[in-house]
């Protein structure tokens, strides 16, 4: 018997990779992630994600598209043995397509998955007040892409995003107001209410 196959979305600082971890460990799933790590040579740090961040919209773009069908891939592996718990997939690459002018992705691919990936289970969307999750940005002191200081200061493209991401029905969760473990109870509450795990 097959594992469910479960995909937290999110922008950043909602709770996501924190949420994943203690998933994780809670379902005894394997961890994954979208992009999946992958290095190349002939780049400086060899890390093709931070490579393709920094490239145009287009062929950042066709990164994450082929990312996925990677990180498909080892789902679908994974799931023979047992739950699957991953950090962004395909919806995440329809959302941020929506910052791009001059993409098509998120309207041709709007809640679709194409047939190459394997579609989840569930979907959990993260969600955070603006104030909260600019100072979780803060505290993390982590580098923040050209996308995410864009999505800072526009509101109208960051509900875009958000929007872009509900067409795909997840479970919403607003982590405004929650620790992490409270998230953690609100998303067990969801998944056994969907009867997506027992």
């Amino acid at each position: 018997m097959t594992g469910k196959f479960v995909v937290i979305e999110g922008l950043d600082a909602t709770g996501k990779s924190t949420l994943v971890k203690k998933l994780v460990k809670r379902l005894n799933a394997t961890r994954l992630a979208c992009p999946p790590e992958l290095k190349a040579l002939g780049l400086s740090d060899g890390d093709l994600r931070s490579h393709f961040d920094n490239r145009p919209p287009v062929q950042r773009r066709a990164y994450y598209r082929a990312a996925n069908l990677i990180a498909s891939e080892q789902a679908e592996t994974a799931l023979q043995n047992g739950h699957v718990v991953m950090d962004r997939y395909w919806p995440s690459t329809v959302a941020f397509a929506a910052l791009d002018d001059d993409s098509d992705l998120d309207q041709e691919w709007q809640g679709r998955y194409p047939p190459e990936l394997r579609e989840p289970d569930t979907v959990i969307l993260l969600t955070v007040d603006e104030e909260n999750r600019k100072k979780r940005m803060c505290e993390r002191g982590e580098p923040r892409t050209d996308e995410e200081r864009n999505l800072e200061g526009d509101v109208e493209r960051r509900e875009a995003v958000l929007q872009a991401y509900r067409v795909f029905k997840p479970i919403e969760v607003d982590t405004s107001n929650l620790n992490s473990d409270g998230v953690l109870k609100a998303v067990l509450a969801a998944l056994h209410e969907s009867d997506i795990i027992e």
